[in-house]
């Protein structure tokens, strides 16, 4: 998601008030946008936070940064885990063939397959349900297969950033040419 601040002249008498503030008001805009960026990150980390079990690594992933000069800043919301999309947008993960998912409550929580130190080893399709990956280790259960998870939309990143920065951008802009005097 990017959002642009674009400054246009429309007239030349504006033209001519605005060569004697330009200096003041690029600085008033660029201070703004900066201000804005962070409500918008904070706001995006509240809004991670209420979508579930999200945890440091969520909140600490998602990035908000400035870009160019006045006229032309934008501000750019990016998230280092690449599959986070798939809670703003929601959709289906399928396995390949088998999604190995993690059950709750087992040290492997949180932890793919791969990674997993037990190592582990996978059942056979069980005719009353899905396969199981058990432990090497102590033989237990640690991870269930199955073709393909439905994840619902928990986030709303987008909603959010342009909410915030309607909702602040004009009082930080009024701040910053305050103190830009």
């Amino acid at each position: 998601m990017v959002l642009r601040i674009v400054v246009t002249n429309p007239g030349a008498k504006l033209k001519q008030n605005m060569a004697q503030v330009q200096d003041r008001f690029f600085k008033a805009i660029d201070a703004a946008t900066r201000m804005v960026a962070g409500y918008i990150l904070e706001a995006g980390r509240e809004n991670i936070k209420a979508g579930g079990n999200f945890g440091d690594r969520w909140m600490s992933g998602l990035h908000v940064d400035v870009d160019g000069v006045v006229p032309r800043m934008r501000i750019a919301m990016t998230h280092d885990i690449p599959y986070a999309d798939i809670f703003e947008e929601g959709g289906t993960i399928k396995g390949n063939p088998l999604l190995w998912i993690p059950l709750s409550g087992t040290d492997a929580e949180g932890i793919r397959p791969a990674d997993y130190g037990g190592l582990v080893f996978a059942s056979k399709k069980r005719p009353t349900g899905k396969p199981l990956a058990f432990s090497i280790a102590d033989g237990l259960p640690r991870y269930f297969g199955t073709e393909s998870v439905t994840i619902p939309k928990l986030w709303t990143l987008n909603d959010t950033m342009q909410r915030t920065a309607m909702e602040n951008f004009q009082t930080a802009f009024s701040d910053a040419y305050e103190a830009a005097e």
